[in-house]
């Protein structure tokens, strides 16, 4: 489903600036960035007295998370919690949703302790007893170029590692050709290591929209932890909820982890990360490749040569990326921002580009066009890139 945004606000950028390394790293990120929203629908059961909550219609609640594109063509990983029907994801908001209920009916006290004691014995589920409760997922994230577009996708749950195995989960979602970014191998990132935690945080997607621009947040490695065996990293990057299952990039803009969760009751920023093993785990034994895609590399080869000052090159890289993907958000205003900024030509060859794959009218221009791209796509790949070929087991 594609449906129009009214965009408020322009894409955040230090135009012929030069770049601080988080701005960099944030416009390598975004635009793989997505917004993962689930709904659920159940009952949940005491098995200590038999009484299910609900009624005969149940309960329905709708959950927000983050997520990230990881491989062209199709595949998105967020934190497991968010797919979850456990207490700390789908099952823990249909609980909330009795509690409600109760509450108003006057049968409870202490709303804390009842929420930890229901939580703890109470069973969710589907319309028969022992059956699993619903859940629909949807990727949402944001197209176009002069009219912005919010794209959303069914997903279907790939894999899931729910919390105290990993807290990943793989989404699929019927799409190709998407901007993906790298995952790093490396799991054991020092302290003091500078990161940014990028997502949709959930009161900015109430008061506009969950897919006009993602949040990025800076902050550092704090300590490495141990979460029920599985390695995970404590930053001081402020996350908020609905950025839960977002990535947390390096500087390089490679995706070191996943917000995981933020300790109740914690008043400073702090945050644990799910490391990035974990989602290798996760990418095993499935056909995922994750490794940046032609198109991946000349964008951020065209980020590199945009903030060097070298705008045509810069133009030559964006047109490449347009030409396979008229609908990148990003790279088109980096173009727009890179010839107005030096001798990039005119933008009729931005037009061009979009105009014959959206009309699919020129067909000699748009042959032009491919063939510049692959030309483009053979260029050197920048130093933070992987070689296509390259994969992980």
């Amino acid at each position: 489903m594609i449906r129009v945004l009214a965009v408020g606000a322009a894409i955040a950028l230090a135009a012929g600036a030069p770049a601080s390394p988080e701005e960099r790293a944030a416009a390598i990120t975004r635009p793989a960035v997505v917004s993962v929203e689930v709904d659920w629908h159940g009952w949940v059961r005491d098995p200590g007295t038999g009484e299910v909550f609900g009624g005969p219609s149940g309960y329905t609640a709708t959950t927000r998370c983050s997520g990230v594109v990881v491989a062209e063509d199709g595949y998105v990983v967020t934190a497991g919690h968010c797919v979850d029907a456990g207490p700390a994801g789908g099952g823990g908001a249909l609980v909330d949703l009795a509690l409600a209920e109760l509450a108003g009916y006057g049968r409870v006290g202490d709303e804390t302790k009842a929420r930890a004691q229901l939580a703890t014995v109470a069973v969710v589920e589907g319309a028969s007893a022992g059956t699993p409760v619903r859940r629909d997922v949807r990727v949402a994230r944001i197209v176009g170029t002069s009219s912005p577009e919010l794209d959303v996708a069914p997903a279907t749950v790939v894999d899931l590692l729910p919390p105290g195995e990993g807290d990943v989960a793989l989404l699929r979602i019927p799409r190709e050709q998407l901007a993906a970014v790298e995952v790093t191998t490396e799991d054991a990132l020092p302290a003091g290591t500078p990161v940014l935690a990028v997502g949709f945080p959930a009161a900015v997607g109430d008061a506009t929209d969950p897919g006009t621009e993602p949040t990025s947040k800076n902050g550092q490695i704090s300590a490495r932890r141990a979460v029920s065996g599985t390695p995970h990293y404590e930053i001081s990057a402020a996350a908020a909820p609905g950025m839960s299952g977002g990535p947390v990039v390096d500087m390089a803009g490679r995706v070191i982890g996943l917000v995981s969760a933020a300790p109740r009751g914690e008043t400073q920023p702090f945050n644990l990360v799910t490391a990035s093993s974990s989602i290798w785990k996760a990418l095993r034994g499935h056909p995922v490749r994750a490794v940046p895609s032609a198109n991946d590399r000349n964008f951020v080869a065209g980020l590199d040569r945009y903030y060097d000052g070298d705008y045509p090159e810069a133009v030559e890289y964006f047109d490449a990326v347009l030409a396979a993907t008229p609908a990148h958000r990003q790279a088109a205003e980096y173009r727009r921002l890179a010839a107005e900024h030096g001798d990039g030509g005119p933008d009729v060859v931005l037009l061009l580009i979009i105009g014959c794959a959206t009309l699919g009218v020129g067909t000699a221009v748009a042959g032009t066009v491919l063939w510049r791209r692959r030309r483009i796509a053979d260029l050197p790949t920048p130093p933070h890139g992987l070689a296509l070929g390259v994969h992980h087991d």
